[in-house]
């Protein structure tokens, strides 16, 4: 699976940007927030649908376009693919709200309009960037994303049951606080009980089936980064046991239970208190906890072998291996550690680097490689120096 080129409009701080990507390594050095990251992150958009760092669609349109009579962001990746070419667009249109702007976003795969989940995984990517550290230090909610969105890109079955859980949540949740008020019956929660424990259920064995390939494969991947550092990932679901072994059947059943049990508990809280929305990875380093004892270089090495051993399971499943989309991989890390981290990084057939200086590239790492300038939201090729490219054939 190649990005063959990338077109980009009004995109964060992205005004236009076109690009042919003919090599398999491309990297992108300026200062910071130049537009790097903003880059990397357009073109996880055209492979999950989501966007990063942004707490609404209308965030994604740059904030010098909103006054324009039609505000819109577009990207737009021509792709090569074991099926076929393909061409997948993302436009964002904003428009007035009541509380101020509204995004609506839409796809078309090769020029016909799709739902934006029909589209999610016809390229697959995985994005490393500075926020994986919350991965590691940070609260549940981003390890449940990692999963999720890992699991989204190949599992169609997983993106359709964790979207229906939300929904359901939501209408169960709500109907606990009623019931807390004395405005409906208890009886009133079987359906969205047996709803629940369908999709419950799905989420509970996809993801332990995912975490127990996960974790063998950042194991391996974190020994070849990290000599002599042993890390163990392991799956911590909100159920009443280890669900490691049950079948999907058997798992409904156990969820159900458990919403039957804690429904006291549940309608005192106004909300469900056990269940995948609740779930969590833990991440351990030579026997303790990553979150407490690993040192930020650690972290980050951790959060890099878990995007790498993301990317080797979605080639294993895919038959094709994603793009490797790789934001600022090298800060805070000492030499040993970047040239271990870079020499594991050959496996990938597409890759795109982003960094802030040049120098922490080894000439023999850029050679052959596409090299761009980022600044003000402008990408321009590099002309790379003469001295550099004759010491790399040295």
């Amino acid at each position: 699976m190649r990005l063959d080129r990338l077109q980009i409009t009004d995109y964060r701080n992205l005004e236009r940007v076109e690009l042919p990507l003919d090599s398999p390594l491309a990297v992108f050095v300026g200062e910071n927030a130049q537009g790097k990251s903003n880059l990397l992150e357009a073109i996880y958009l055209l492979a999950t649908m989501r966007a990063i760092r942004a707490e609404s669609d209308a965030q994604m349109i740059r904030r010098g376009a909103l006054d324009d009579p039609l505000p819109a962001a577009r990207v737009v990746g021509q792709v090569s693919t074991a099926e076929g070419p393909l061409k997948i667009e993302v436009t964002v249109v904003a428009r007035p709200g009541p509380n101020g702007v509204i995004g609506s976003k839409t796809v078309k795969v090769n020029g016909v309009a799709r739902r934006l989940s029909d589209a999610i995984g016809r390229l697959t990517a995985v994005l490393f960037t500075a926020e994986d550290l919350d991965m590691i230090v940070g609260s549940p909610s981003p390890r449940r994303r990692y999963l999720d969105t890992t699991l989204a890109q190949i599992d169609p079955q997983y993106a359709s049951a964790r979207s229906h859980f939300d929904r359901v949540l939501t209408q169960r949740n709500s109907l606990l606080k009623r019931i807390r008020e004395g405005l409906a019956r208890q009886d009133e929660l079987e359906y969205w009980d047996s709803e629940l424990s369908r999709d419950g259920a799905r989420i509970f064995h996809r993801r332990t089936l995912a975490v127990g390939a996960l974790s063998t494969l950042s194991a391996e991947i974190h020994a070849r980064l990290a000599p002599g550092e042993d890390l163990a990932v392991s799956y911590q679901p909100r159920l009443d046991s280890p669900v490691e072994g049950d079948t999907e059947d058997e798992l409904r059943e156990r969820y159900a239970r458990a919403l039957a049990t804690g429904v006291g508990r549940d309608v005192a809280a106004g909300m469900t208190l056990s269940g995948p929305h609740r779930d969590d990875l833990a991440f351990v380093l030579d026997g303790m906890p990553a979150a407490g004892f690993a040192s930020r270089a650690q972290q980050r090495t951790i959060a890099l072998s878990i995007r790498l051993a993301e990317a080797r399971f979605l080639r294993d499943r895919r038959g094709e291996p994603p793009l490797l989309l790789l934001d600022d991989i090298l800060s805070e890390m000492d030499a040993g550690r970047r040239h271990s981290v870079l020499a594991a990084l050959g496996d990938a057939e597409q890759m795109m680097v982003t960094g802030t200086d040049w120098d922490r590239f080894p000439p023999g790492f850029l050679a052959g490689a596409s090299q761009f300038e980022v600044a003000g939201g402008s990408v321009l090729p590099r002309v790379p120096d003469p001295l550099v490219a004759r010491t790399a054939d040295s």
